[in-house]
């Protein structure tokens, strides 16, 4: 009996995922090569697949957008329980908003369909590194796998490496680390200018406020998927933005 298209996409990416774990990954400066037709998704992306881009030499940091738009970049770490990200996404999208999702490419080797279903939804989608490792801490081998290996992971869920890239284990980046992403193809780190702090699980309140004091025109805000606090304080994030005259957009639309 022939096997499930996404099975098999599936079966591709795990192999793919515990490889990079054992570090036997080896990291490529090409681009991977296009998979074959048993490991493509079985429904088409809403984004289509992006020409390749010139790699750059260098990454910049950027930690907030100008302060001269009234908009600001609501931006999740993807990772944790799908079912939340599902109820999370059909919040924003109930409030007509879109929003950013890095993913870290171990959730979308377990979760492919996630790429799918974010993108449906015409959120962006980008690169939070492939194994959610402090990346202050690793050496130049490690750094470059964990924002490649990842890129490779979106390429076969999403048909493209996205547009952004965000280091994991820290705010601001180093020469290392933009190096890194350079190499796979990103010309910006994406880093934040407000801390929702859901992370660490508080009352919804203490996310509330650390966003609401926090934002100003341009800012990037840091949360997460996979927390129910965050989804608990989403309405009323929402509504004082909405009072603030702050209209929350994607990365794409404030720093374009």
């Amino acid at each position: 009996m022939p096997l499930d298209r996404r099975t098999v996409l599936r079966s591709s990416l795990l192999a793919m995922g515990g490889a990079a774990a054992a570090g036997c990954t080896p990291h490529a400066q090409a681009p991977a090569s296009t998979p074959s037709p048993s490991s493509t998704p079985s429904e088409t992306p809403a984004q289509p697949s992006q020409p390749a881009r010139p790699q750059p030499t260098a990454a910049v940091e950027v930690g907030h957008g100008p302060r001269a738009v009234r908009k600001v970049a609501l931006t999740f770490h993807g990772n944790g329980d799908p079912a939340l990200a599902e109820r999370l996404l059909a919040l924003v999208e109930g409030h007509a908003v879109r929003i950013s999702v890095l993913a870290v490419g171990t959730w979308l080797v377990s979760h492919p369909d996630m790429a799918t279903r974010i993108l449906h939804g015409r959120h962006d989608l980008g690169n939070h590194t492939m194994h959610h490792r402090p990346m202050r801490t690793l050496g130049s081998a490690d750094a470059h796998r964990e924002v490649g290996d990842c890129a490779a992971v979106l390429r076969h869920t999403a048909n493209s490496e996205g547009r952004w890239f965000r280091a994991s284990g820290t705010q601001r980046t180093t020469p290392l680390i933009r190096s890194a992403a350079a190499a796979a193809g990103y010309d910006t780190c994406v880093s934040y200018d407000v801390d929702g702090l859901d992370w660490r699980d508080p009352p919804a309140d203490t996310v509330v406020r650390a966003v609401l004091d926090g934002v100003q025109p341009g800012s990037i805000v840091s949360l997460h998927l996979g927390h129910q606090v965050t989804i608990a304080a989403l309405p009323r994030i929402l509504a004082g933005l909405s009072s603030k005259r702050l209209q929350p957009v994607t990365l794409t639309e404030l720093l374009a």
